[in-house]
């Protein structure tokens, strides 16, 4: 090889590399962290933004929404997702940290209530249900159902929808002493799904269409209309266990973490709310 072409080629290989540098160094990471609940969704969207800006990498993590919050207010993630709104506690933790607490809806859920496929019973009013998760009903047949013991099942302490449902359901009481506490949504519906006398809680894609489950329809009170976590009966509140996803960010969100964000709450980040199961914020 001549000097003069070695020189071409040895330029060629020092442009390549510079190129290759130079797409190395612009490559962005956003982390993502916490509720099982959004989990599903945030895989979603995080695949799809990859699409959509390939410069930027979202990693998702679960584990729940408490554990999200803490990763925020220890500053190892960009966002923080959770089911449930950051208690006061929370944010006064947060802003002795030197964390600005910034809430961001990013989409609509009913918290559906689930029993075994083979259940005859149809619906629960929120009283029913509150004394089932605080040991006071304990047989179906105290509901209008078989004579079977009710074997109920929960998300742990870890978990936003935990959270949730003992702040608007069970109405800060303590949980019953049978409750069986699951890591995940996911592992409460499959043992819904497996016992009988099972009964859980979870955000509805969770148990939409799933083998072996059924929703209940759900009552305010006595004496009213029940209803399911349908779009339209959690758009117009006539469902009462309906809630917001979040995101929370440490101030107002800059940069890449804005752009993506702003991508999620756009037509087409909302759409993947509703393929996932969940509901969007635009009607």
């Amino acid at each position: 090889m001549t000097l003069k072409r070695l020189a071409i080629v040895l330029g060629s290989g020092a442009a390549l590399l510079g190129l290759t540098a130079s797409s190395w160094l612009s490559q962005q990471s956003i982390t993502i962290k916490g509720s099982d609940t959004m989990l599903i969704l945030n895989q979603r969207w995080a695949e799809a933004y990859g699409r959509v800006n390939p410069r930027v990498s979202v990693s998702v993590t679960g584990g729940g929404s408490s554990i999200g919050i803490n990763a925020l207010i220890n500053g190892v993630t960009d966002i923080c997702a959770a089911s449930r709104p950051m208690r006061k506690s929370e944010v006064d933790r947060a802003r002795s940290r030197g964390v600005v607490v910034n809430e961001i809806p990013v989409a609509l859920d009913g918290l559906a209530i689930c029993v075994n496929a083979s259940n005859p019973v149809e619906s629960l009013t929120l009283d029913q249900l509150r004394r089932i998760y605080i040991g006071q009903i304990t047989n179906w047949k105290q509901v209008g159902g078989p004579d079977l013991p009710i074997v109920v099942f929960s998300r742990d302490s870890n978990s936003g929808t935990y959270g949730f449902f003992q702040q608007n359901v069970l109405r800060n009481q303590n949980w019953g002493r049978g409750v069986r506490f699951m890591p995940s949504t996911s592992e409460e519906a499959r043992e819904v799904a497996r016992t009988l006398g099972g009964i859980g809680y979870g955000g509805a894609a969770y148990f939409k269409n799933r083998p072996g489950l059924k929703i209940l329809k759900i009552a305010a009170k006595e004496g009213d209309t029940a209803y399911a976590p349908t779009e339209e009966n959690v758009r117009s509140r006539k469902y009462p266990i309906w809630r917001y996803l979040y995101f929370y960010t440490n101030g107002r969100p800059r940069g890449e973490v804005a752009n993506f964000i702003n991508w999620v709450l756009s037509k087409e980040g909302q759409s993947l709310v509703e393929e996932v199961g969940y509901y969007s914020l635009n009607p």
